[in-house]
């Protein structure tokens, strides 16, 4: 079916939008409404991505906010139903495709979410994008009725455009985070991308120089070998997934012990740090840094901040720099139970306990990313 000038127009802006994400919403909200809808969003079935992520048109926040708060007590049955109909090739749907009139009169999210909106009537439009079942969903209330079945043949003629449309958006973002990981391996700094599951999905040239016995990659996963610098790394990737796009909440940073080298600091950062990621399958990004490569404060700065005697912010200092106790005492040149006592009152000083603690707190001084 040949589409009208207005959602040619319409389609160009959402190319424009794949290059500047700042126009997603007035795009959407203009292919909406080119298709008779009130309001419209971009949804992917497959979950690759957070939905909470995709643009939306401009009319549709008041709605997304409503769907938000009763998704878990008034579920929406066009996820799970309209999925498996695009997954078997369908090209559009309709309401009707989707429930019954029964169901309108009675479900939970039609009298407590699509009504009090205004959204009662849906149609989509499926298509696959690498493997991904997407959707556009438009929606529109009872005074405009429901969609027809011409309005969804219409509606279809979306589809091999809207596909293009995401395909750009995903590649322009996975150019931006490749930009990102090479300026912090110019910096550098070993980077890598954690999708929302955990899962490594991209690693800097330095990133992989790191990988080892010691701190290694395993089913996906980034590791450590020490069971107590596994607990801090997954302590510190379940904080960075937990928080979104939280750049406020600062996240602990975890000491990784290595037997035979330095120690490595991981820290936490959203892959917002780059710039929009409306379409990109990145969370999070660790950035490792071997501790010997950090400016580390000088003893007389340690001293003033922590009120360490000189012996003791020595030793402060040689252990931030990714040396065990037994390398401090070695290069300090005392014996093993004079630095185990010194670390003590350091311990007791800087309201620390264990050496990770120590070197994690000490690390905040450091040039922040």
């Amino acid at each position: 079916m040949v589409l009208t000038e207005r959602t040619e127009r319409a389609i160009e802006a959402c190319y424009d939008a794949t290059l500047t994400p700042a126009l997603w919403p007035h795009a959407l909200q203009r292919l909406g409404e080119s298709v008779g809808a009130l309001s419209c969003n971009l949804y992917c079935h497959t979950h690759r991505h957070g939905q909470e992520k995709l643009p939306i048109s401009s009319a549709h926040e008041r709605f997304a906010e409503i769907w938000l708060r009763n998704q878990e007590f008034a579920p929406m049955p066009h996820i799970q139903r309209c999925g498996r109909l695009y997954g078997l090739g369908r090209k559009f749907l309709l309401e009707h495709d989707i429930s019954t009139e029964e169901e309108r009169l009675t479900l939970p999210y039609y009298q407590e979410t699509a009504r009090p909106s205004g959204r009662e009537w849906y149609a989509g439009v499926g298509f696959s994008v690498g493997g991904s079942v997407w959707c556009l969903p438009v929606f529109r209330g009872a005074k405009q009725g429901p969609f027809t079945p011409k309005e969804g043949r219409y509606l279809a003629g979306l589809g091999p455009h809207l596909a293009r449309v995401v395909r750009l958006a995903e590649l322009f973002a996975a150019t931006n985070l490749a930009t990102g990981l090479s300026a912090l391996e110019q910096l550098k700094y070993a980077a890598i991308v954690i999708d929302e599951r955990g899962v490594a999905i991209n690693l800097n040239g330095p990133a992989r120089d790191l990988l080892g016995d010691d701190f290694s990659i395993l089913a996906g996963r980034p590791v450590a070998r020490d069971r107590a610098s596994n607990r801090r790394l997954q302590r510190l990737v379940g904080s960075a997934l937990a928080a979104k796009h939280d750049t406020k909440t600062l996240r602990e940073p975890a000491v990784i012990a290595r037997a035979e080298a330095p120690w490595l600091l991981a820290d936490a950062m959203p892959v917002t740090s780059f710039g929009s990621d409306l379409f990109n399958a990145g969370h999070a990004i660790l950035v490792l840094t071997d501790l010997t490569l950090l400016s580390v404060p000088d003893e007389t700065r340690l001293s003033l901040v922590f009120s360490l005697t000189a012996a003791e912010a020595k030793l402060a200092k040689t252990l931030a720099s990714g040396h065990g106790i037994d390398a401090a005492a070695t290069s300090l040149r005392v014996n093993r139970e004079t630095a185990r006592s010194q670390l003590k009152a350091v311990f007791a000083k800087t309201n620390t306990c264990r050496q990770a603690e120590l070197v994690a707190l000490v690390a905040r001084f450091r040039p922040s990313l």
